[in-house]
């Protein structure tokens, strides 16, 4: 009688803390796709102001800081979520707390370097990547975006930690608002000096990472008092050390930043070599960089999907961490499976609906700069890939197997690196950088998931997690391309308000046809999904 009650307490729990992992999850992914919209509405007029030459401009320079901050935007806020989430399991709040304040201080040593380093160092990497002189205006516009993402991932790392969704999701909002208008407007005003333009759309975001940490600064003193109150009530007086905390965030920050940023660094290494190896093929800078430039505008529909794999990551990686440390396994095969079945459903569709419709896409977004519709079709097949990585990514992390992604990042590294270089220099030219990305990720793919195999034992219903939402997909593709050619005729497709009908039309359909055969096929039940949703049956 007693060990049913505990199963029923220990069921009851998961449950929770399952529809936890799900509302936190929904809150990030709506929050990213606010913000992935707002990123449109910057990149979009952006990309149709400057063109594909001003695009170079600030995508050979965007890379630079990514990378740098990978560690602040990817280590230090997973790794916070686990390491305060582990503490306040075990009832340690101060200790947490430890482990936030000494963080904060070790970061803000770190944001000062990192943007000592792109400022200082922003004319040997001109010369070093053979970029264009006039992509230094946006190196220098994002010289002071270290110092406050430093800051910013330890704010959002330790709300995550305390499952707190909500003011992160506010403020990615808040932050992408103001890269918008400030970003946009400074362009605008620089305009038609395309550097200048370029550099001004850069410092927008500094604009917008300030006003999300002053959000979340404003958020934490809120709830100060009721942190210091949980401190006091607590039976726990366990304290960390500055030298303790640094030395197990750097432990944790390096190989989950190296590991989760494998997106940063093959994009760095495109910023590296395509124009690199373009010029040495006999190209003039300036092409070579509008060529580039085709890159960076595909990254405006790439991103929208990863968003929610990335909003998914962010709740698993605490869930886990969660359910490890309670040494519940029931829990952990739970959100595993859960998060490989939300990022299959989310991935495929945004694979085959962007490759099908690439071409009105392009001219629908980019009315006045519309080429890039091969290189959004290429990487497009690769979505699917980075998204399952990202996922397979957060779960080993959680289950503290920090150092496995990182065995998958060198190996997608290496192969990046080579095939980057020999595919741009064949005739497929900026092509071969997409095609050099769907390989890498394929391989980062297979590597993270027999590592996430071995170290869970999650056995893969292939049936249900693969072949129902692949057939989907395919049916979905097949109807969503069918439509739109059986309507271009009727429609026409020469005029921007034509063009926009049938892509709208054909996404409209296609969405329309996924979900419908989610049901169809049984990849998805109406329990599952008010379950999601944390409805109950009536």
């Amino acid at each position: 009688m007693g060990g049913s009650k505990v199963a029923n307490q220990k069921d009851k729990r998961a449950e929770n803390v399952t529809q936890t992992f799900v509302k936190g999850a929904f809150i990030l992914s709506l929050a990213g796709l606010i913000a992935k919209i707002l990123s449109a509405f910057f990149r979009i007029p952006l990309g149709n102001l400057i063109g594909d030459t001003g695009m170079g401009y600030y995508q050979s320079a965007y890379p630079v800081y990514t990378l740098l901050t990978t560690i602040a935007t990817a280590g230090v806020p997973a790794t916070l979520a686990k390491m305060v989430a582990e503490k306040r399991v075990l009832g340690d709040y101060e200790a947490a707390q430890d482990i936030f304040k000494n963080t904060l201080k070790f970061m803000a040593v770190m944001g000062v370097v990192l943007t000592a380093t792109i400022l200082l160092g922003s004319s040997w990497m001109l010369r070093f990547f053979g970029w264009a002189p006039e992509t230094i205006y946006s190196l220098w516009g994002l010289g002071l975006i270290p110092v406050i993402v430093c800051l910013l991932g330890v704010f959002r790392g330790y709300f995550q930690g305390r499952q707190e969704m909500l003011p992160i999701a506010i403020a990615q909002v808040l932050e992408n608002t103001g890269r918008v208008v400030v970003g946009l407007s400074l362009a605008f005003f620089f305009f038609p000096h395309l550097g200048h333009a370029a550099g001004g759309a850069s410092f927008g975001g500094v604009v917008g990472g300030a006003l999300a940490l002053i959000l979340l600064m404003r958020v934490y003193k809120k709830q100060l008092p009721s942190i210091k109150k949980e401190i006091q009530e607590s039976s726990s007086k366990v304290r960390l050390s500055f030298s303790e905390v640094v030395k197990k965030v750097c432990e944790l920050a390096i190989p989950i930043a190296i590991g989760s940023g494998g997106m940063a660094v093959i994009t760095f290494l495109d910023s590296a070599f395509v124009i690199q190896t373009l010029t040495q093929k006999g190209m003039s800078v300036e092409v070579a960089n509008q060529s580039f430039g085709q890159l960076g505008k595909i990254s405006t529909f790439i991103n929208l999907p990863l968003t929610f794999g990335m909003a998914l990551v962010t709740g698993l990686i605490p869930a886990i961490a969660e359910a490890v440390a309670r040494k519940d396994k029931k829990e952990i095969q739970t959100k595993v499976e859960l998060g490989i079945r939300i990022a299959i459903l989310i991935a495929l569709p945004a694979s085959v609906g962007l490759a099908v419709l690439s071409k009105p896409i392009m001219r629908f977004i980019y009315a006045n700069a519309p080429s890039g519709a091969l290189l959004l079709t290429l990487s497009a097949i690769g979505l699917t890939f980075m998204i399952i990585t990202q996922i397979f990514i957060g779960i080993l992390q959680g289950v503290g197997k920090v150092w496995q992604p990182v065995i998958g990042i060198i190996l997608a590294g290496l192969t990046k690196a080579v095939l980057v270089v020999v595919l741009v220099a064949s005739p497929l030219e900026v092509g071969g950088a997409a095609l050099s990305t769907i390989i890498a990720y394929m391989i980062f793919a297979i590597y993270t998931y027999f590592a996430m195999k071995k170290y869970t034992g999650y056995q893969l219903n292939k049936n249900l997690v693969v072949m129902k939402p692949l057939l989907s997909s395919v049916v979905m593709g097949i109807v969503t391309f069918g439509a739109y050619s059986l309507l271009r005729h009727p429609i026409g497709e020469a005029t921007l308000l034509q063009n926009a009908t049938l892509t709208l039309i054909g996404v409209t359909v296609g969405g329309s046809i996924y979900l419908m055969m989610l049901f169809v096929v049984g990849a998805l039940t109406k329990q599952e999904l008010n379950e999601m949703l944390n409805k109950k049956e009536k």
